[in-house]
C-alpha cells in the first residue's frame, strides 16, 4: 500500500502511518463472498495480493464487470458515492490479502487530514474514465481487440481465473473466446 501512496508525494509518514492504522487487513481463500449486492457499498478494498471479480447476476445468470488486482482499490465508485445499493457482488478468485477501510473512516481521513480528498479525487477520475474506456471499447471494438487490450492492461489475469469470467467480462459466450483465442494463438506461431 505505501508504493500506492508514494505516488502522492506530499502525503507525510505521519498521514500514510495513520491512513494504514484505520484499515483491517484480511486474507481469504479463493472463493470468498466479501461483499453481498442490494446494499450499500460502504467500504474500500485495497488488494495486497490476489484477485477479486465484481459481477452481477441477472436472471440467474453471472456478468463479470470488474476485475481489481495487486495495488488497486476495489470498490463500487457509484454506490458508495451515492449510497444507493449495488448490484454487484464481490468475491476473491485466488488467494487474496487485502486491507478494508470502512467509507465512515475514509470520511473522518479527509477531515482529518484534505491531502486525501485528492486520492479520493483521483481514484473518481480513474473509476469514471476506466467505465467510459469499457464502454467505448464495447460500442467500437471487436472481441478480438477487446480481447487484446485486456490481455496487455493484465497478462497474468489469464493464467489466475477461469475463462468463462473473462469471456463474460468481454461481453461473449465462453466459445467465442475460445475461438478469438486460437485464431489468435495461429498467428502467432
Amino acid at each position: 500500500m505505501r508504493n500506492f501512496l508514494s505516488k502522492f508525494r506530499q502525503l507525510s509518514e505521519e498521514e500514510i502511518t495513520y491512513f494504514e492504522s484505520l484499515g483491517i487487513t484480511r486474507k481469504e481463500k479463493a472463493k470468498t463472498l466479501i461483499f453481498n449486492a442490494d446494499k450499500p457499498f460502504s467500504k474500500l478494498f485495497f488488494i495486497h495480493s490476489g484477485i477479486i471479480r465484481a459481477y452481477r447476476l441477472i436472471d440467474g445468470e453471472d456478468y463479470s464487470y470488474y476485475f481489481f488486482t495487486n495495488n488497486e482499490f476495489a470498490v463500487d465508485f457509484q454506490s458508495f458515492l451515492t449510497e444507493a445499493d449495488s448490484p454487484l457482488y464481490f468475491e476473491t478468485l485466488t488467494e487474496t490479502e487485502y486491507t478494508e477501510f470502512s467509507k465512515k473512516d475514509i470520511l473522518s481521513l479527509y477531515d482529518k487530514y484534505p491531502i486525501f480528498e485528492r486520492l479520493g479525487r483521483v481514484m473518481a477520475e480513474q473509476a469514471y474514465l476506466s467505465a467510459a474506456e469499457r464502454l467505448k471499447q464495447h460500442q467500437t471494438d471487436d472481441l478480438k481487440t477487446r480481447y487484446l487490450k485486456l490481455i496487455s492492461r493484465n497478462p497474468t489475469l489469464f493464467q489466475a481465473i477461469p475463462q468463462h469470467y473473462i469471456a463474460s467480462y468481454l461481453g461473449v459466450k465462453p466459445q467465442s473466446l475460445s475461438r478469438i483465442r486460437a485464431e489468435i494463438a495461429g498467428k502467432l506461431y
